[in-house]
């Protein structure tokens, strides 16, 4: 695929657009419009003004964060050259944070998040992002209307 509109049916709409994955290219963020109201995810992506061009105005955006902290104490079987390479790959919760500043959406949600419980990664996100968020959960149900509601099945 190429940055543009991937898939357009009835009054769904579905655009692709590059996001900076460091050496992996190509790598893609994406844009879903439906009536009126629409959502974007990142994909696998370090921070990208592309996204934030993509992204502005929209109702949720959801986005992948990586906790270097966190990373670094879990990833102890790959060597320090692997390591770096991983982290310059990907968004951590402070730039995501800025990210989520420019963009405004009515909702951030993280998604794809690595590793998959760190402790933190609200208040790092919170040094750079005062808005609402949300941490992504299997089974979370977004609803998008007038009001952005998140529903939760009880584990």
């Amino acid at each position: 695929i190429h940055q543009g509109v991937v898939y357009q049916h009835g009054d769904v709409k579905v655009t692709a657009f590059e996001v900076d994955h460091g050496q992996v290219k190509p790598a893609f963020g994406y844009r879903i419009d439906y009536a009126g109201h629409w959502v974007v995810l990142s994909g696998d992506t370090r921070y990208s003004e592309n996204l934030i061009r993509f992204a502005q105005g929209t109702d949720v955006l959801i986005h992948e964060v990586l906790d270097p902290e966190a990373y670094r104490n879990l990833a102890n079987s790959y060597t320090p050259a692997q390591r770096a390479q991983v982290l310059a790959h990907h968004t951590t919760p402070d730039e995501a944070g800025k990210v989520f500043t420019k963009v405004a959406p009515k909702l951030a949600v993280y998604s794809h998040i690595v590793p998959p419980d760190v402790p933190d990664l609200v208040p790092h996100t919170r040094k750079t992002y005062a808005g609402p968020l949300e941490v992504g959960e299997d089974l979370m149900i977004i609803e998008i209307g007038e009001q952005i509601l998140v529903h939760r099945t009880p584990h």
